[in-house]
């Protein structure tokens, strides 16, 4: 017996154990990617409200300097994540700014502001670091070469694309242009953004697990996962996050096709895909909810994902809007009865188990 009870407690520490590495494998190859995606669409709709890092170099050599917010919040952010999330975001915002802007696209203005993300990311920011004030300082100096380190970037891009440049001319017209441009940009702010960033998210660890944006009790917080801001966890809903994550992403991908290349999907396409993809997800949802089996943070995300991609494809079906109305209703009724089933085989579930119980009592009483 006590062999067998060894090897059932191993057993689960081992169950455990892979879960727990499941979970850190996903945090680690999610959380970068989603932070990627949602550094590159930053870029990219700042650029084209505001203007992008390069615009003053791109469209017009007498185009005004003036404060550019990009800038700003894309140093700020590149800190804040690290530096791979810093160089790839930096080079594709940029990438798919100029693809959808200008006629020709300047490959080397994608480079020095990948570097520039990069650069900054690797004096990564950690909770509280920035209480400290020799760290505040020291990323100031950072700032300093990372603006010299990328002024000669563009100095020495320019005098290879452009052999009549001499170094003096890329320096004055260009090189200069551009550190007066971080100046105005105010991108020496970012160490105390970073320090009021701490202030406010790092002071004590917290734990913000609220039902409005986890849509389960505490004893269900395997259906949750959390984001990380400074000391404060915040929970949210796995296959909710999901959802907004697939429609975030994909109207960020249709708005770029349909500036870049001038395409849209058709609406037969959309209501055939609007008819698949929610398929995974009430699978995963359903054979869940029946007890057939138990979901993971992954699939709940995937499902969430795919389905948050069939919602915002759903606007392209108005040319067969009864017709997607019926397919809706189709879902939530097959939602309904998936949800009325799995509460009866819950409650049947719960009274064996308190027949059990009580049995198990009066035998002890006994």
């Amino acid at each position: 017996m006590k062999k067998n009870s060894s090897e059932n407690f191993t057993g689960r520490n081992k169950k455990t154990k892979t879960k727990k590495l499941g979970n850190l494998n996903l945090r680690k190859i999610f959380l970068p990617l989603f932070t990627i995606t949602i550094m590159t669409i930053i870029y990219f709709y700042s650029s084209e409200g505001l203007g992008s890092i390069s615009t003053a170099f791109m469209i017009d050599p007498n185009y005004s300097l003036n404060f550019n917010f990009t800038m700003l919040i894309f140093v700020f952010l590149s800190f804040l994540a690290g530096s791979l999330q810093g160089g790839i975001s930096g080079f594709l915002g940029e990438f798919l700014y100029q693809f959808v802007t200008y006629e020709f696209i300047r490959l080397e203005w994608c480079v020095v502001i990948s570097m520039l993300g990069f650069i900054s990311g690797i004096y990564k920011y950690k909770p509280g670091k920035y209480f400290m004030f020799r760290k505040v300082f020291y990323t100031l100096l950072i700032l300093i070469g990372i603006t010299i380190f990328s002024t000669f970037l563009i100095i020495i891009f320019n005098m290879f694309l452009n052999p009549s440049f001499t170094f003096i001319d890329a320096l004055i017209n260009l090189g200069m242009k551009f550190i007066l441009q971080s100046l105005l940009s105010g991108i020496f702010l970012v160490p105390f953004l970073l320090w009021l960033y701490d202030k406010a998210l790092a002071n004590k660890e917290s734990y913000i697990y609220n039902s409005a944006l986890t849509h389960h009790p505490i004893y269900q917080s395997d259906h949750t996962f959390y984001l990380k801001f400074g000391k404060t966890f915040i929970f949210f809903c796995s296959r909710c996050s999901g959802i907004i994550i697939g429609g975030l992403i994909m109207s960020f991908v249709f708005d770029i096709r349909s500036k870049g290349l001038a395409f849209s999907i058709t609406a037969e396409l959309a209501v055939i895909l609007c008819i698949l993809l929610p398929i995974p997800g009430m699978i995963d949802w359903g054979t869940q909810t029946l007890g057939l089996r138990k979901s993971s943070t992954f699939s709940r995300l995937f499902t969430g994902f795919i389905i948050g991609s069939a919602l915002y494809i759903l606007t392209f079906t108005s040319k067969y809007y009864f017709f997607m109305i019926i397919i809706v209703i189709v879902y939530f009724i097959i939602v309904g009865i998936l949800l009325f089933i799995g509460n009866r085989i819950k409650m049947k579930t719960e009274q064996e188990n308190n027949t059990i119980h009580n049995f198990s009592e009066g035998n002890i009483i006994e």
